[in-house]
């Protein structure tokens, strides 16, 4: 690996990483050379005269069409993550995330061109039009200079009032520049600033935190624990960075050394290679694009620094149509004959539906502005929670429960005394999945076989999509039994083998195990669970054996769209199922919402064959709290790295509209 480095310190300990390497036999050879500045590190990674370099995220935003992060500083909190927070005296009440509670305002800031003290907190203003600026002039300086009184910008250009907060020096490169970094910015609140922009962390290295409050973007105020919630934005930490074009037996190479005999992440002096507070390096899966890493919330702060829009289509605020996302012909087919029957019950908005060409096309659809709606499980509403922030508006219900959800199964034949779910009974077996990244044949299981070490065991597997986000040997182990042909083999929407039927196809044609979810089998003598403890049971005892209780899937929309809208689209989804859903009532027209058969015999077209009826999810339930704790958990491998998220779940209310 040639490793470009920005400083003649940074030389050195490169050449130290490189022996500290060989001398524990890592097989990689380390070769450092100098691009003398970050950008000069971009020109050779995209020039192919250096294989890698370690990046922030405004320098990975600002060249993401020519890098990509493969591993991600941690620092310490399980999640390659920190959070920006603006942070308040308690005592103060004047002060709040508004133009009249900032306007005239003293600020305090960790530094100009600074990631959570400046970029940030400012992209976030000028997105809320909080800080504004003139139609021919993106002058961020000269709006943060006019609307605080004062400021402390560490650093900052020579425009009014940056650095009339500061004390002694603006210049951080001065003994008596007391105001700089995070710690100096909460000095300045101390002293007497009204609002510092710091990170999370901050607060609680220089005080117990408990006379100081945060302000969150929708005015109120909350305690500096609840970061998670009230914050500025979620900013990726550094990344080590290669080309996009970079092949997979490059990316391959990189993954954490921990057992070094010289300090990776510390020494002096600072911040060399990596940050001085780095725990340890995550990597990232090879599918993590850099929009992905970068996350939604700093991609949209730091386009509004630039003064360009992330909205894309003026039709996201119409409030008269809801252009569902679909994904085959199939159901493109049934969306058609939905659009009819809704024509019928509703004229508050008008239905149509797209074309997409996966589910997470729909979803950067669906962000853009120019589709409105899509049903997902739980695996895609986290992944693409993480990176567009989608919100659930209703919820599948399949009966026998008081809760909208479901429990993931591991389903193998009857006749199979064998196979069991444990590290003798799966080793050398062949395993079938609904998809990659769906929630019970993929996510569920996967991180369950992963917890108790028995994910290497299997000899064969069809997991439909995996074969683009593992390119290589691995990809084609796991796409080795699916039975599409051609373009269609391993497809996340075509393969036969996909979706909870087509697991159970794959069974029935040589596999041994299929992770489904409990209702494909219910009441099928074919078949049999296995359990957690190594047991078997019936198909009907599924509360007793199974591998998780999963949240149902949920129609997502955009985080745009106003309470009004999602009450126009709840009440159509509700007349929908009022009207064409067998469990209310059988109607003329012989169509049911949650049938796909008279679709060419498809399966869970739009919806789950096995719904009973949609539940509406409260306005304020936003992801995270629909799909909880215990999910969240196990879907912590979605996003690029491991570790669970620092949030915490509140409890999401849903309204049923059945209950058997």
């Amino acid at each position: 690996i040639t490793w470009c480095v920005v400083s003649n310190d940074e030389m050195t300990k490169c050449n130290q990483m490189s022996a500290a390497f060989q001398s524990i036999g890592v097989s990689v050879l380390v070769q450092c050379v100098s691009g003398k500045s970050m950008d000069g590190c971009v020109r050779m990674v995209k020039d192919n005269t250096a294989d890698a370099f370690t990046v922030d995220g405004g320098h990975l935003l600002d060249n993401r069409a020519d890098l990509k992060p493969v591993l991600a500083e941690d620092y310490g909190n399980g999640d390659a993550t920190y959070w920006a927070v603006a942070v308040v005296k308690k005592s103060d009440k004047s002060v709040n995330l508004t133009s009249a509670g900032l306007g005239g305002k003293k600020s305090c800031h960790t530094g100009y061109g600074k990631t959570a003290g400046w970029k940030v907190p400012m992209g976030v203003l000028k997105s809320l039009n909080i800080l504004t600026t003139t139609a021919t002039s993106c002058d961020i300086p000269q709006a943060v200079s006019n609307l605080f009184s004062q400021s402390c910008v560490p650093g900052s250009p020579n425009s009014p009032n940056l650095c009339t907060q500061c004390p002694n020096s603006c210049d951080c490169s001065s003994s008596n520049a007391n105001y700089c970094g995070y710690t100096g910015a909460f000095r300045c609140l101390v002293d007497g600033g009204d609002v510092a922009f710091i990170k999370h962390t901050t607060v609680f290295s220089n005080t117990n935190g408990k006379d100081y409050e945060l302000l969150c973007q929708d005015g109120t105020r909350a305690a500096v624990t609840a970061y998670a919630q009230c914050n500025m934005g979620k900013v990726p930490s550094h990344a080590v960075v290669v080309s996009q074009k970079a092949t997979s037996a490059t990316i391959d190479r990189f993954g954490p050394h921990t057992s070094l005999s010289f300090k990776l992440f510390g020494g002096s002096p600072r911040d060399l290679l990596f940050k001085s507070s780095t725990k340890l390096l995550l990597p990232l899966n090879t599918s993590c694009s850099t929009e992905t890493y970068l996350g939604a919330s700093y991609l949209k702060s730091q386009l509004a620094l630039k003064c360009l829009s992330t909205t894309q289509s003026p039709t996201l605020g119409t409030l008269s149509t809801l252009r569902w996302c679909v994904l085959s012909a199939n159901e493109m087919a049934k969306c058609s004959v939905v659009a009819t029957q809704a024509r019928r019950v509703s004229s508050e908005l008008v239905f149509s539906c797209v074309m997409g060409s996966d589910i997470n096309d729909c979803a950067r659809r669906i962000s853009l502005g120019t589709a409105d709606a899509v049903t997902m499980d739980g695996g895609h509403i986290y992944s693409t929670g993480v990176q567009y922030d989608l919100q659930p508006v209703a919820t599948e219900y399949y009966g026998s429960g008081s809760a909208a959800s479901y429990y993931a199964v591991a389903v193998v034949k009857a006749s199979d005394s064998s196979t069991l779910l444990t590290k003798a009974g799966l080793q050398g077996k062949k395993s079938c999945h609904t998809g990659y990244q769906r929630t019970a044949g993929w996510n569920v299981p996967v991180g369950y076989l992963v917890d108790n070490t028995v994910s290497n065991f299997f000899s064969g597997s069809c997991a439909p999509g995996a074969k683009g986000a593992f390119p290589g040997a691995v990809g084609t182990k796991l796409c080795q039994i699916c039975g599409g042909v051609g373009a269609n083999h391993c497809d996340g929407n075509n393969d036969p083998y996909s979706g909870y039927s087509g697991a159970i196809s794959c069974l029935n044609a040589g596999g041994d195990v299929a992770f489904v979810k409990h209702t494909t089998v219910l009441n099928n003598a074919t078949y049999k669970l296995i359990c957690p403890n190594g047991g078997t049971a019936p198909t009907t005892d599924y509360m007793s054996c199974n591998i998780a209780t999963v949240p149902s899937h949920a129609v997502m929309l955009s985080p745009k769209h106003t309470f009004v809208y999602r009450e126009k689209v709840w009440n159509l989804l509700n007349k929908l199922q009022v009207e064409f859903n067998s469990f209310f009532i059988f109607n003329a027209q012989n169509f049911q919402l949650f049938s796909s058969t008279p679709y060419s015999n498809g399966k869970d077209l739009m919806f789950k064959d096995s719904t009973r009826c949609l539940w509406k999810v409260d306005s304020s339930c936003v992801w995270q709290d629909y799909l909880g704790a215990g999910y969240l958990g196990t879907a912590r491998g979605l996003q690029c790295m491991t570790g669970p998220p620092p949030i915490t779940p509140q409890p999401c209310t849903h309204t049923p509209t059945c209950n058997n």
